[in-house]
């Protein structure tokens, strides 16, 4: 009896040993389940640049050659070695002075030594000019240096909310424009930075309203009087001069000789008194 049901079991999974089942597709399992352990072909991938270092931002760089080496798949054994052939400047000086004191030099050791020595007092810098920072020109201006100082903090540390960053943002505007804006209680930079631009555009138009046009006046030309000298101005003083100096050695005032009694009668410049006469004859009467 035994017998006869373990033949009939037998038989009945043997009817359909020769069918094959049909197999599911590739694209079919990749939406069920995620591919584990394959990358992206790279025949698929567009050919991207390796990011280069010049001493700048850090943190971003090795961000950057992290996604590289995820892309690409490239094993970590050569991660060191790819990241330093695309150093640039000084920070292509510093790895040759520093790999001739250090030998096997991993991932993780490379990428503390790169962050104690570009990005060591990044962060401090960051926050020191950011409390430190005051609205000089523009809000547009303002507004920019202030977000570009907020990343670079946020990028070390995630400790800070939006109100501290909301309330240095406030504090540093001009005082025209932070009294619009801090009766508003804004949460966020992005919406003291929106009231802060309308308030600028009203005290911009306030201004262009009441400005008066200047008066343009000609300029005036002063008339140069030249004096020019008068000829006889210069001989009527030399005269005097001379009258004075025979007058005081008691010359004669017309020939410059000595002045004596009767020398008016024999004087030879002086001019002497004629007297004419009129003659009238008997035809003229």
């Amino acid at each position: 009896m035994y017998d006869d049901e373990e033949e009939h079991f037998q038989n009945m999974f043997a009817k359909d040993k020769g069918i094959k089942k049909p197999e599911q597709s590739k694209s079919h399992r990749s939406k069920i389940e995620p591919d584990k352990g394959e990358g992206v072909p790279h025949h698929a991938l567009p050919k991207m640049l390796f990011p280069k270092f010049d001493g700048s931002h850090q943190k971003i760089w090795i961000d950057n050659c992290c996604n590289y080496f995820s892309i690409y798949n490239v094993p970590e054994r050569l991660w060191v070695s790819s990241a330093t052939m695309h150093l640039e400047g000084n920070a292509a000086k510093w790895y040759q002075a520093y790999k001739q004191t250090h030998t096997m030099i991993s991932w993780l050791t490379f990428c503390l030594a790169m962050e104690q020595q570009f990005g060591a007092d990044d962060y401090r810098n960051a926050l020191t000019e950011l409390i430190d920072l005051r609205q000089s020109g523009t809000v547009e201006d303002y507004t920019t240096k202030f977000e570009q100082l907020q990343f670079d903090i946020t990028m070390h540390s995630c400790h800070y909310d939006d109100l501290f960053f909301t309330s240095h943002y406030v504090s540093g505007l001009k005082d025209e424009i932070r009294a619009v804006v801090e009766p508003q209680v804004p949460t966020t930079v992005h919406r003291a930075a929106l009231i802060a631009r309308i308030q600028q555009k009203v005290l911009d138009r306030g201004k262009h309203k009441y400005q008066k046009a200047p008066i343009l006046t000609k300029p005036t030309t002063q008339l140069r009087t030249e004096t020019k000298p008068n000829p006889a101005s210069g001989t009527l003083w030399r005269d005097r001069q001379l009258r004075d100096y025979r007058k005081a050695n008691g010359l004669c005032y017309t020939c410059g000789e000595k002045f004596e009694p009767g020398h008016n009668e024999v004087c030879s410049k002086r001019t002497k008194p004629h007297s004419n006469a009129l003659v009238v004859n008997d035809l003229d009467r």
